[in-house]
């Protein structure tokens, strides 16, 4: 199973023009619009290999969906990154697995002063989103990418670091909707004391007519970090609150800032402090003040948060998130190992086994200067990851998420889980099949929380025999409605999100 999980981790040969796919089933006729999907589309370039999953270069997909046809097309996103790579043939700056292999065009001298001119790297390989109605590529850095969503090329790029004012090295690539357009999000900063900044963004018009809009970034709160800093994916958002965990994934930023010039990858700089608890840091958003109680919890790893909101009547904040007991699921996914067919010993197994877990953030004391220990329990033994959801509740008490399964499958089925009775259901596409990220689409009437449809991008280990597909599937029953198999290649993504159809 593993080998032909290998499969579905080889390099895009090209762009994809736009081409028709084949329609097994009936689409839902109220369906318009455009799956649109980020990810690492290459993983080598001339004699250099990336080592990691989230190391390939970017690449956007679209499934654009039209009346009773799917068009897919896919392109490798502009980026400088990208240019100074394929110009080079090699690999020209550190991802977050892999290092800067020395040029083989220059002495060892000139080699080791090239180090301290770091090329900034804006490969944008792993989440969408908007910004203003503007579509948005990102990394985990603070550059990122416009692109046009029609023909999936880059427009501008935009640095949060900039229009911060802060020197900031990471962010999350999971912002939230703040309203009229814009988003909050968190970014690390350096300097004399390093600093966890929570970032309100958006896009304004440009002085110029014709020219496109410049970022604005306004820093709302900043938490000082200690000694090491933690590395962290996302956060979680209520109505009133943001929850940022600072969990025990460590690395020191003499680390960091001198990786090149030790040879090192940013993966490489990170720790895994076994004995550190995680410490969730709450913001009222009301106030943009960290709320004065420390929130202490168990030593847990997270990627993805699935949801959070307030239950006033028991005085508290209820956060969701797929979490392992380590970070171990990093390492799962270099290349390595997700091309080795002997990784793992127990074939159910393939990755690191997580577990929906759910936390209790009580703020009846969140005005004392108290140490709160945070009680969670976990509420599914799925192996979940890569959560979606209605986004009609994000950050309210919902019932239903959607997110990968791992049972026999390597993350390769879908799940349904009910969090109020504790009940799931789950789709399996097939042998040498591999779903991709559940996104939640509401029906024009949405009669309830699940009246939708969910899409996934399956990719196959053996196109020849088995093509890949977009899948439908009816949110409520949970079965296939209808799938748009794609003629070729299909490369694995990561994130992506749909943009309805304008009407005519």
């Amino acid at each position: 199973m593993a080998a032909g999980l290998a499969k579905t981790f080889e390099s895009a040969p090209s762009d994809v023009p736009p081409v028709s796919t084949k329609i097994i089933g009936s689409l839902p006729s109220w369906l318009r619009g455009t799956l649109l999907r980020n990810g690492p589309g290459r993983f080598e370039v001339g004699p250099t290999a990336y080592r990691h999953w989230f190391d390939g270069q970017a690449m956007l997909h679209s499934f654009n969906i039209d009346e009773k046809k799917v068009t897919y097309s896919a392109r490798f996103l502009q980026t400088d990154q990208y240019k100074a790579t394929m110009e080079a043939g090699r690999i020209v700056t550190a991802e977050f697995g892999t290092p800067v292999p020395p040029d083989p065009c220059q002495n060892i001298f000139r080699r080791f002063f090239s180090y301290f001119k770091r090329r900034p790297n804006d490969n944008a390989n792993i989440s969408l989103y908007t910004i203003n109605d503007k579509w948005i590529a990102s990394g985990e850095v603070p550059l990122m990418w416009q692109f046009d969503p029609l023909t999936l090329d880059a427009v501008k790029q935009h640095n949060t670091a900039k229009a911060s004012g802060l020197y900031m090295i990471v962010n999350t690539v999971h912002p939230h909707d703040a309203g009229n357009g814009e988003i909050f999000n968190f970014g690390t900063s350096v300097g004399a004391r390093p600093k966890y900044n929570l970032i309100r963004s958006r896009l304004v018009p440009a002085a110029k007519a014709g020219d496109e809009p410049t970022l604005q970034s306004d820093v709302l709160c900043s938490i000082p970090t200690g000694a090491t800093v933690s590395y962290y994916h996302s956060f979680a958002r209520t109505e009133n609150f943001v929850v940022l965990p600072e969990m025990p994934l460590k690395y020191s930023l003499f680390q960091a800032g001198t990786m090149e010039l030790r040879g090192q990858s940013f993966a490489d700089c990170l720790q895994w402090k076994k004995d550190t608890p995680t410490r969730l840091h709450v913001i009222d958003l009301n106030t943009n003040k960290e709320l004065k109680a420390t929130y202490h919890t168990d030593p847990f790893f997270t990627f993805h948060h699935v949801n959070a909101y307030e239950d006033m009547e028991k005085k508290q904040i209820v956060m969701d998130a797929f979490c392992y007991p380590d970070a171990q699921i990093i390492h799962d996914f270099y290349l390595l190992n997700l091309r080795s067919g002997d990784y793992r010993s127990d074939p159910e197994c393939v990755f690191q086994r997580g577990s929906f877990r759910r936390f209790y953030i009580p703020l009846e004391e969140a005005t004392t200067s108290k140490a709160i220990e945070v009680p969670y329990e976990d509420l599914f033994d799925c192996g979940g990851e890569l959560p979606g959801l209605n986004s009609k509740y994000v950050g309210k008490k919902y019932r239903y998420a959607y997110g990968l399964c791992q049972k026999k499958t390597a993350f390769g089925g879908l799940v349904k889980l009910d969090v109020e009775t504790k009940e799931s259901k789950e789709w399996i596409p097939g042998e040498g099949l591999y779903a991709s990220e559940p996104v939640f689409i509401s029906s024009p009437e949405e009669k309830s929380e699940d009246d939708g449809v969910i899409l996934s991008a399956v990719i196959s280990s053996d196109p020849e025999q088995k093509p890949s597909f977009l899948a439908i599937l009816d949110a409520a029953s949970f079965t296939l409605l209808a799938a748009a198999e794609v003629p070729g290649h299909l490369a694995s993504t990561l994130h992506g999100r749909f943009m309805i159809a304008k009407p005519a």
